[in-house]
């Protein structure tokens, strides 16, 4: 898989561009505030139905524009792919494959499959449960458009839930009308969770092989889920209806479902030790970075492809030999790379794109 192309039109700070990619190595480079980082965002735009920098598709507009257009086709194994899309001023987005509009976002994943890595992803060991859902349901998605309407079709029953335990006071009369929104969600949270394990475990192997790598042998990975006992969906759904029941005065005193996927977690441990605690910052780093190499092999596996791989602006949080097992690991994939300078020549002939007041200037580098 790699992108062949990509043409903008008032995204961000460009009025209009048209580049190509290469299909191995593609540094582009420039000062802060010129437009390299929106390149890789309408990218990611395509993979992921969303910006991975910001919450408001208004933002990517150019200002003072009617509205935005990012447009790119990705060769397949099975032929090329065109995505298209547009923001109007109303912000509202759509979505064409092929010049057909996507009836619903779950038709856009799997089109383009990326591993995005940024600085931000450091919060996946460092940060809250939060980050890592994300980071599982954004890549489960990319694999599985059907995923992602279980977790839209979830969020909706949560919210009638949350209402009921906002509005009705008695429990003896709450616990006559929830029990069919306790019903919806435990199913689904049966679906979603068995579906977030098989992930971890695909995952698992692939992250603690690369940690070994990266630290000699110094370091064992071990990632779990953190959530509702079971193996099947079934028993999944079984502990979470009865955890609903059990926590129900306790969810009418905090107006809210404590309980379920959108409250579980992720735990990563190094050497036996709980990494968010005990990992030195540099061991959190090769740990975001393990993790990131098993996405893209998990990707490869399920797909039959490499899918492409995209580092913002994040090679200089890396020292030398992390940058070094990056790029061996990395061997034979598309990479998108953005920084404010490359004081290295990749071992590999590669593409150099600078980029200067949203101007583009590219050149090929032979090995």
């Amino acid at each position: 898989m790699r992108v062949k192309w990509l043409k903008l039109k008032n995204f961000r700070n460009y009025d209009e561009l048209a580049v190509e990619f290469f299909d191995g190595i593609n540094l582009i480079s420039g000062k802060n505030g010129q437009g390299k980082t929106n390149m890789v965002e309408a990218v990611m735009l395509s993979a992921l139905t969303k910006s991975p920098r910001t919450s408001h598709d208004e933002d990517m507009k150019l200002e003072g524009t009617d509205g935005t257009v990012a447009e790119l086709c990705v060769e397949r194994n099975f032929g090329d792919v065109t995505i298209k899309t547009t923001i109007n001023n109303e912000t509202k987005k759509t979505f064409f494959i092929n010049t057909n509009e996507a009836k619903k976002l779950s038709e856009v994943f799997g089109n383009l499959v990326a591993v995005y890595f940024s600085p931000n992803d450091l919060k996946i060991v460092s940060g809250g449960p939060n980050e890592r859902r994300e980071f599982m349901d954004t890549d489960i998605s990319q694999l599985s458009g059907s995923y992602y309407n279980l977790t839209q079709r979830y969020e909706k029953v949560l919210i009638q839930r949350n209402k009921l335990l906002k509005m009705v006071h008695d429990k003896a009369l709450l616990e006559t009308q929830i029990e069919v929104w306790d019903n919806q969600l435990a199913y689904l949270a049966g679906l979603i969770i068995k579906t977030r394990k098989n992930f971890i475990q695909k995952i698992t192997v692939p992250a603690n092989e690369t940690m070994k790598n990266i630290s000699k042998n110094a370091d064992e990975l071990k990632i779990s889920y953190v959530g509702a006992k079971g193996e099947t969906a079934k028993e999944i759904e079984e502990e979470v209806s009865k955890s609903l029941k059990n926590n129900l005065s306790r969810d009418m005193e905090l107006g809210y479902t404590s309980i379920g996927p959108h409250r579980d977690d992720v735990k990563f441990e190094l050497n036996g030790r709980d990494s968010k605690v005990f990992a030195s910052q540099g061991q959190q780093r090769s740990i975001v970075l393990a993790l990131k190499i098993a996405e893209m092999k998990v990707f490869e596996t399920e797909m039959g492809e490499k899918p492409i791989f995209v580092l913002d602006d994040v090679f200089s949080e890396l020292d030398s030999s992390r940058q070094k097992k990056m790029f061996e690991m990395l061997s034979g994939t598309q990479v998108l790379m953005t920084g404010t300078a490359f004081r290295f020549k990749p071992n590999e002939s590669y593409m150099q794109f600078d980029v200067k007041d949203a101007k583009v200037k590219i050149k090929f580098c032979e090995k």
